[in-house]
Parts: structure tokens; C-alpha cells; sequence
């Protein structure tokens, strides 16, 4: 009699340890996968083509593209579906135009609606925009042709911006903010945008024959849920994926000049600290600034002195109830632009280069930085990158010195090898002596087939008398198509792998983590439903002296359901597996609670339920309630917004965390974060913003307000307040000045920016 093979893997798999069957779920993804046949199709063997056209007479930035030249232009139309039927025809079409002179490159487009005003979706005017939540149009350019860099620029019907870096389709660097300009007008019959992009914006080759550029358009149309594009990509692709984009012929650049960038800033400060009864230090002047000059076509040195960055946005504080470190993203904008050529490895595991590492201590509060400076250089072949960096001293930390090189060697049409180092210097400070720290990091990418990619890293670290030696792995195997998502990651760190400038999420650690995601789109569904996509993820830690298992979970989607607007529902189940040493409940103590060492196996379920974000009055609710080592937690998360126009939006969002029974004492705790947050726009230029939050578990309050008026492109003039408080009496958390810590700043900056 033969076995019958479903009771023959079902017993293999119960005799596995616990833990161990959280790899399970990847058998079954690829059985599942095997049924889907979507089509991720090649790069195309003739690109489309459009031809821009020399301007005549002066183009007028009002966004009506009524000269002569736009009208003389040939236009670039056809756009087909990306989502949600790939290939098909866009429910509207889109028209595009591109012009240029010796100065600036033009955009035209007319964005066809038949609904008009009315059916477009403008969720706020701020720079930046969600890219999902908004009708926008936008242009990626490749001015090396190398299928691997994208330089992008996108407008919403209000006229927002957002511009960002790419590279190979998915490394983002969302927050550079380049020189450009754009006006937006809404007709009957759609919505017109018209941009100018000024040539010492990009950067490219010099001309040596008839130039030709990669090029691609995309389109959201909001309402519809609907991504169109002009030169089709794959579903499972961002529209960055260049190696897919058609080509921008006629255009004659102007030769590479000068093109010296100067940006001083003015900034006064009034900053207070203590009590009540203390007064305001006193206004003190500062002056410093940015300088950033294009040494070739392909080679960009920046240069900052007496850095400021008064006018980031404030941190959002987490309740984190892990036994990771929490990874706050990099927000200044000296250290955003080439993010991400110096970046490499996880945030979920280890970064050898993390920016936030200079000119903020470990609080995240502001450490002066003297002077800085930066090189980098990218072609089709290579790029390479190099920084230099002195930090101030002050009261709680030495002055520092810190150096970082990069170089990456592109290969092939998609892979790549690098290479990273940094060194790192802090001064002697009181009773501590200097300390130098040394890393360096190899890493790369190989892109096997169309769908499978390859990216891993190594890495090692020195540290000058604190711990010596250390080492990082990381390794990633992702398969994106358009049938969902397969993937395996595996990543080793060190106890004494100590990156003197990078993040470590936790150390001594071997992390092992497969996912899948499966995106099912059967003839039967409802046509109010767009996909299913059911899934998994899974996390595997072991510590790396020993050998021995940490903690694992699981998270199974068995449903999740995307609507046609965008909303979505779904449902997890979490299976929890713990093991506490003597070491690890003397650091982890959520909530505040001292939890008893040993073993714990607890189940968690998760249901989550999010609107559509894009509408005038959108929120979500998120339950996650179940067993918490020895005792139970309940979490809420909810967030909502009302944004009657495009230039008010009152949002909030609020977690509650309940535990019970939980600890050596059995504790009863609860934790509250609240953050009601207030937008204010009279245009895209003339912004006002204030934030507020409020957690229970730090003993914290915090304002940050922030007034902002671009009076010219990337020249802009801040008002900014912060209000910091910490509570002494954790006991009644009376809100009296008595009983606060306070830190208070108020701040006006002027920056110029001035192209030379």
C-alpha cells in the first residue's frame, strides 16, 4: 500500500522542532507559485522614441503650454496599463511633449480626464507627496544610458513636487531635493503640468554624437487606482526600472560648465533649558552654508561648513516592545543627497555606514559639525564616493573625526561588486581616552534571471581597545514576478562588530528569514476586489557564540484583501517563540516590566483594516491581541485624516498597549502614544506644519512646529519652534512646569541658493 504523501509531510513536519517549522510555509509558496502564470516579459529588443524640439520663443511657466513650441512639438502618447491590467489600454489617455533650449529642459503633458476637477486626488501640496495616494505625472530620465540610474521628477494636479534618486530599480533616495520648478493647471478635460528642468540640475555626458537619453513617463490615476506608463514594465517593477524605458532623441545639452552651486545660510537661535523660572538664553547668530560644484559632467564635489539642520522634521517616537534597536531614518538633507550610493546592508540586521551616526548623539539630539566635504562620482562602468567629516566637541561628547570611501564596479547589464570602508576618530574626552574605529564592507548584487536577485554583503570592524574584532554578514535572494514575491535572508553579526559610524540592529546574532507573498487575481473575484495576496514572513534568530535559539516568529496572512480603491483588510496569525537568558531580561524589559528568564511559546492574531487613503476623510484600525511571554498584550493602532482640500489636513495616529499578568510580578501595565499632526498650504511654496506628540512609557511631550516659505527654487525662509518635556513625577504626570524638564527652541533660518 502506498503512503499517502500529504500524512507522510505532515509527520516529517511534527517532528520538527517548533521553530524549525516556520520554513515550512516556503515549500508550500513554491507549489503555489507554480500555478501562477502572469508574464514578466524582457526588456524590449526596439525602444519607443520621442524626439524633443529646439524652443523658439520663451517658454512661460504657467502650465497652459499655449507658445507656439509645444504645439510644434511631437508628442509621446499610448500609455498602457501597469496596473491593474497590464497592457491594456489607460482608462484616459496621456500626451507628452518635450522641449529644450541652452539653459532648460521642458516638460509638457496633458493628463486627459473626462471628469475634470472633480476626479482628481490631491491629498497635500507638501514637497515630496506619497507617490500612491495622489494623481501625479512624472518623468525618469537616464542621461548615462546605462538601464540602471534613474533621475526622476513627478508633479500632482496642485503642482507638489517629488524628485528622487534610483538605482537598478528599487535603491531609493526619496528625500534629494533637486533645483527644477513646475506649474499645474485642472480643465474639463483633464489636468495639464508643464516643468522646467534646469540642464546644471543633471548630470550627463558630454556630447561626443547625437545624443540620446533613456526616458519614461508614468501617470497615477488616483480614482481608478490605475498606473499607466508610456514605455510598458512588468507590474512587479517600479516605472525606475530603466532597462525597460524608451529613448529621448534630438536634445543638444549645452557643454558641462562651471556650475558652481552656493547656498550660505543665515539661522538665529534662542534656545532654553530647566524649569519655569529660567529665561531665554539669548539670540545668537550663526553663519554657514553649502557649496557644491560639478568638477565634470559625471563628478560632483559638496562642501558644508558649520552645518545646521534647525529645520528637520522631529523624530516619531515608537513604543518598541523588541529586543532590536529601533532604526530612525536619515532626515538632513547634506547626507540624503547619494544615500544611496554609500549604503549597503539591512536595517533589519546591520549598516556599516549609517549618516545619523554623525552630528547627533545617541539620544538623537543635535552635535555641532564643523566642516564637511564629499566627492562622488558616477559613469555607466563605475561609481565611487568618498566623505570627510569633523564633529564638534561639546558638553556630552568628544570631537570626532570621520572618513568614508566607496567604490562600486558595474558589470554585465545589471550586476555590480563594491566595496566600503570608514574610519572613525573620537577625541579624548574627560576621563576617556581617544578611540579609533576602522570598517570595511564588500557587497554586491547579481541579477541571476529577469525575476532573481542576489544581494549580499561582508563586512569586519576594529575597534581601538573596546572589543576588538567583529564581523557582519548579510544575503538576500528575492524573486519578484508578477505572481508575488518569494525571498530568503540570512544574515550573521558579531558580538564585537562595532560599524564606529554604522547601525546594528542587535549583535551576536544569526538571523535566518524566508517570506512569500502570492498576488491572485482569478476571474471569479468581485469586481470591487483588484487582488488577493496571501503570504508569510518569518524570522529566525540563533546566537552566533554558541549556537544556541534566541527567538523566532511567524507571521501567516491567510487573508489580505486590496480593494479597487486601494483600501485593504487583513487577517494574520502570529505564532511567538522566546528564549530568555539571565543577560537578556537584564537589558529587555517591555514596557518597563522585568520579565523571568527561560522559555515561552505564546500566539498572537492580527487583524488590520485601512480605508482609502486618497479621499478627503480616510483612517485605518489595526487589533493585535494574544499571549505575551507570561502574560497577555493588547495593542491598538489607530490613524486618521481629514484633509477637507489639498491645503488642510488634520491627521492623527494613537497606540494603546494594555498588558496583564505579565513578569515576575505579574504587572498591569499600559502605554499611550498620540500624535495629532496639522498642515496648512497656501501653495506648494508657503507651507506651516505642527506637530505634536505625547508617550506615556518615555514620560514625554514634544512639539514641533514649523513655518516654510520657498520664495525661490530650494531658497527657502523657516520658522521653526520645539518644545521638549520630561516629566519628573512619573507617578501623576500632572501637567505642571514644576514638575517638567523642559528644552525649548525658537528659530528663524534664511537660505539662499545662488547658481554660478
Amino acid at each position: 500500500m502506498v503512503a499517502n504523501p500529504f500524512r507522510l509531510a505532515i509527520g516529517i513536519y511534527r517532528k520538527l522542532a517548533a521553530p524549525q517549522r516556520l520554513l515550512g510555509p516556503a515549500l508550500a509558496f513554491i507549489l503555489a507559485v507554480s500555478a501562477q502564470a502572469q508574464e514578466v516579459f524582457p526588456t524590449p529588443d526596439v525602444s519607443p522614441t520621442i524626439r524633443a524640439a529646439r524652443v523658439q520663443t520663451p517658454i512661460h511657466l504657467d502650465g497652459n503650454l499655449s507658445e507656439a513650441d509645444w504645439q510644434r512639438a511631437e508628442p509621446a502618447r499610448g500609455f498602457r496599463q501597469i496596473e491593474p491590467q497590464q497592457g491594456n489600454s489607460a482608462t484616459f489617455d496621456t500626451e507628452v511633449r518635450v522641449l529644450y533650449d541652452d539653459r532648460n529642459l521642458y516638460v509638457g503633458a496633458i493628463c486627459y480626464d473626462t471628469t475634470g476637477a472633480p476626479g482628481v486626488r490631491v491629498r497635500d501640496l507638501r514637497r515630496d507627496f506619497d507617490y500612491f495616494q495622489n494623481d501625479l505625472f512624472g518623468i525618469s530620465l537616464d542621461p548615462f544610458r546605462d538601464g540602471r540610474s534613474a533621475i526622476v521628477f513627478q508633479a500632482n494636479p496642485a503642482g507638489g513636487q517629488r524628485d528622487l534618486q534610483v538605482i537598478d530599480g528599487n535603491i531609493y533616495n526619496r528625500d534629494w531635493d533637486a533645483v527644477w520648478d513646475v506649474r499645474t493647471i485642472v480643465t474639463d478635460q483633464g489636468w495639464v503640468v508643464e516643468m522646467i528642468i534646469p540642464w546644471y540640475t543633471l548630470r550627463y555626458p558630454e556630447a561626443t554624437t547625437a545624443t540620446q537619453w533613456g526616458i519614461n513617463f508614468v501617470r497615477n490615476i488616483r480614482r481608478h487606482n490605475e498606473i499607466t506608463g508610456w514605455s510598458l514594465w512588468p507590474r512587479a517593477y517600479s516605472p525606475y526600472r530603466m532597462d525597460y524605458a524608451g529613448v529621448l532623441e534630438g536634445i543638444e545639452p549645452p557643454p558641462p560648465s562651471t556650475n558652481l552651486r552656493v547656498q550660505p545660510y543665515l539661522v538665529m537661535c534662542d534656545d532654553r533649558t530647566g524649569s519655569r523660572d529660567d529665561l531665554f538664553d539669548g539670540v545668537e547668530p550663526e553663519v554657514g552654508g553649502d557649496l557644491k560644484w560639478a568638477v565634470t559632467p559625471s563628478t560632483v564635489l559638496d562642501l558644508t561648513v558649520n552645518t545646521d539642520f534647525a529645520q528637520v522634521d522631529a523624530d516619531r517616537q515608537v513604543v518598541n516592545l523588541t529586543r532590536f534597536s529601533v532604526f530612525f531614518p536619515e532626515k538632513r538633507a547634506f547626507f540624503l543627497e547619494n544615500a544611496n550610493l554609500f549604503r549597503t546592508g539591512s536595517t533589519e540586521t546591520a549598516l556599516p555606514f549609517f549618516s545619523r551616526r554623525i552630528g547627533l548623539d545617541n539620544a538623537g539630539q543635535p552635535v555641532p559639525i564643523d566642516a564637511g566635504l564629499r566627492l562622488v562620482s558616477r559613469t555607466a562602468r563605475r561609481s565611487f564616493g568618498g566623505m570627510v567629516i569633523r564633529q564638534r566637541r561639546n558638553d556630552q561628547t568628544p570631537s570626532s573625526h570621520v572618513a568614508v570611501g566607496r567604490f562600486i564596479q558595474n558589470f554585465g547589464s545589471t550586476n555590480r561588486i563594491g566595496a566600503l570602508a570608514t574610519v572613525r576618530h573620537d577625541e579624548g574626552f574627560a576621563a576617556m581616552p581617544s578611540v579609533l574605529n576602522a570598517v570595511g564592507a564588500v557587497d554586491g548584487q547579481f541579477r541571476f534571471a529577469q525575476t532573481l536577485t542576489l544581494r549580499w554583503m561582508g563586512s569586519a570592524s576594529w575597534t581601538q581597545r573596546m572589543g576588538g574584532e567583529g564581523f557582519s554578514t548579510y544575503a538576500w535572494l528575492s524573486n519578484d514576478s508578477n505572481w508575488g514575491y518569494l525571498g530568503f535572508l540570512h544574515a550573521i553579526i558579531s558580538e564585537n562588530y562595532n560599524p564606529g559610524v554604522g547601525f546594528v540592529a542587535r549583535r551576536d546574532l544569526i538571523v535566518t528569514s524566508p517570506a512569500g507573498i502570492i498576488d491572485l487575481r482569478p476571474a471569479w473575484k468581485p469586481d470591487f476586489v483588484r487582488r488577493f495576496q496571501p503570504g508569510f514572513i518569518s524570522y529566525i534568530y540563533h546566537r552566533l557564540t554558541d549556537g544556541q535559539f534566541q527567538e523566532a516568529w511567524l507571521s501567516m496572512t491567510p487573508l489580505n484583501v486590496e480593494f479597487q480603491n486601494g483600501a485593504e483588510i487583513s487577517i494574520q496569525i502570529q505564532p511567538n517563540w522566546q528564549e530568555l537568558g539571565a543577560d537578556d531580561v537584564a537589558f529587555f524589559r517591555p514596557l518597563g516590566v522585568e520579565l523571568a528568564s527561560g522559555r515561552y511559546h505564546y500566539l498572537r492574531h492580527n487583524a488590520e483594516m485601512q480605508s482609502d487613503l486618497s479621499r478627503r476623510y480616510s483612517g485605518s484600525i489595526e487589533l493585535t491581541v494574544g499571549d505575551f511571554f507570561d502574560g497577555t498584550l493588547t495593542t491598538l493602532e489607530l490613524s486618521a485624516r481629514l484633509a477637507p482640500s489639498p491645503r488642510m489636513a488634520l491627521s492623527a495616529a494613537y497606540e494603546y498597549n494594555r498588558a496583564a499578568g505579565l513578569g515576575i510580578n505579574e504587572e498591569e501595565k499600559v502605554s499611550h502614544l498620540f500624535g495629532p499632526e496639522l498642515r496648512l498650504a497656501l501653495n506648494p511654496r508657503l507651507q506651516f506644519n505642527a506637530f505634536y506628540q505625547y508617550n506615556t512609557i518615555a514620560e514625554q511631550a514634544n512639539w514641533n512646529v514649523r513655518f516654510s516659505y520657498e520664495f525661490r527654487p530650494l531658497s527657502y525662509l523657516y520658522l521653526v519652534f520645539n518644545d521638549n518635556r520630561y516629566f519628573v513625577n512619573t507617578s501623576t504626570r500632572r501637567v505642571d512646569p514644576e514638575l517638567f524638564a523642559t528644552q525649548q527652541q525658537a528659530i528663524i533660518k534664511l537660505t539662499y541658493l545662488r547658481q554660478l
